[in-house]
């Protein structure tokens, strides 16, 4: 097994394979305590949740490294994408079926909430999170506020590009999910759909799949 999939395999502690994320990136302390401060309330309103975000960071750094951009903001911005859904209602955070508008409405608000819940703490991963639902069809938020700061233009540029990135793993870890779209998917359908949903990224999906980054084995 390859030193990455090692982070995929649910045999591992999933806080033993955060830390090793932490470590790599350099986190230190005192930000691992505010990071795990925001996750604790993702933890309280769903334990789901929470191992979605955690797992989802670990593979957004890893791509960011692969890509040559930063793996620590993409860690940040990975483990913190849905900590908008500690205000999301519990009863449809926790759907898997029979959808309606209401729920839609519901669930659209967490991009948002998260932008709100991190800014003035994690500014740049506030504007990272704000873009992860950008990318699909009829993509949310569909509009966005004013930048944070003033950023250099370069920094403007990167921050979509960081928030595409997130999509990838988002999408990627929510696929392994069963529900009542999909079923459950096998590796090799799980990675079809990666390609299907985002065409404009087939290259860079099949590279992460030819580096192991993502991968068609499925743990048990």
């Amino acid at each position: 097994m390859t030193a990455f999939l090692h982070y995929l395999d649910p045999s591992i502690p999933l806080d033993v394979r955060l830390a090793k994320a932490y470590d790599e990136c350099h986190i230190a302390p005192d930000k691992r305590q505010k990071i795990g401060t925001f996750l604790a309330l993702v933890r309280l309103k769903d334990e789901a949740t929470y191992c979605h975000s955690v797992r989802v960071g670990i593979v957004a750094s890893r791509i960011g490294r692969f890509m040559h951009l930063s793996a620590k903001a993409l860690l940040y911005a990975g483990l913190l994408h849905d900590v908008g859904k500690a205000l999301t209602l519990l009863t449809t955070l926790q759907k898997t079926e029979d959808w309606t508008p209401e729920d839609a409405a519901e669930m659209t608000r967490h991009a948002t909430d998260s932008f709100r819940m991190l800014a003035g703490v994690f500014d740049f991963s506030a504007e990272i999170v704000h873009w992860h639902h950008r990318f699909q069809r009829n993509g949310y938020p569909e509009t966005l506020p004013a930048p944070l700061h003033g950023y250099s233009e370069g920094t403007k540029a990167v921050i979509p590009i960081l928030g595409r990135v997130v999509a990838l793993a988002d999408l990627y870890d929510a696929l392994h999910r069963v529900n009542s779209k999909f079923g459950a998917l096998t590796g090799e359908a799980i990675m079809q759909k990666m390609l299907e949903f985002n065409p404009d990224q087939r290259q860079l999906i099949e590279e992460l799949y030819e580096v192991t980054i993502f991968t068609t084995e499925v743990f048990a």
